[in-house]
């Protein structure tokens, strides 16, 4: 089974919660489990990119790398947050070629 990647450059099916506690952003339409640390119904970074732009990936939009994108999770440390945000930026870009 190939690698399951999020809007955001995020490999969902990396991440330690997936598949049993997350099901991944397109799954789950955005409504992911860690909305409540960031005080949200939905992610805005899915919000932003799929509901409202219509992309498939953030790695379209000419305003890459956006706010959105600097979302921390607040388990890690600012040096693996800033290394994840290097990640997803990468990853974006690959993408849209």
């Amino acid at each position: 089974m190939g690698k399951i990647i999020s809007c955001c450059g995020t490999f969902c099916s990396d991440c330690e919660y997936y598949p049993h506690d997350c099901a991944g952003c397109q799954n789950l339409k955005g409504k992911v489990f860690w909305l409540p640390y960031i005080d949200a119904n939905i992610c805005p970074i899915f919000d932003c990119c799929i509901n409202k732009n219509h992309y498939q990936h953030c790695g379209l939009c000419k305003k890459l790398p956006c706010d959105k994108l600097h979302i921390n999770d607040p388990t890690k440390s600012a040096e693996e947050n800033a290394e994840m945000l290097k990640m997803q930026i990468e990853q974006l870009k690959k993408l849209s070629k």
